[in-house]
């Protein structure tokens, strides 16, 4: 049972730290803190614990709450990114747009002297 609330408590900060990078907008450390977050999930599956025990250190450390805030945030960056996507889509075929329209219909050096 200790060695089940360690493991809960190393993944319980690693998800705060990843919350915090993502506040930051620090992005490229993701991917280190899911797998570390994935390696402590691996460990957690080798224990001989029983649900209740799993389900009470869980409440006892509210990380349920903490999850779900990882969730919100992630949630969060995905759709400012979207946007951020959109916009950069609008604005390239508006550039593109405008450099056919005006270079297109030039014909300057079209005939022979």
């Amino acid at each position: 049972m200790i060695k089940l609330k360690e493991y809960l408590d190393k993944y319980k900060n690693i998800t705060i730290d990843l919350i915090n990078n993502l506040y930051c907008d620090n992005l490229d450390n993701i991917d280190e803190f899911m797998q570390k977050r994935q390696n402590i999930l691996d460990d957690l599956g080798q224990l001989d614990s029983t649900k209740k025990e799993f389900n009470s250190i869980i409440n006892e450390i509210e990380l349920a709450a903490i999850e779900k805030r990882l969730k919100d945030v992630m949630t969060e960056k995905k759709e400012k990114l979207l946007i951020e996507m959109e916009k950069i889509s609008l604005s390239r075929s508006a550039n593109n747009s405008y450099n056919k329209n005006l270079y297109g219909k030039a014909r300057v050096f079209s005939k022979k002297i």
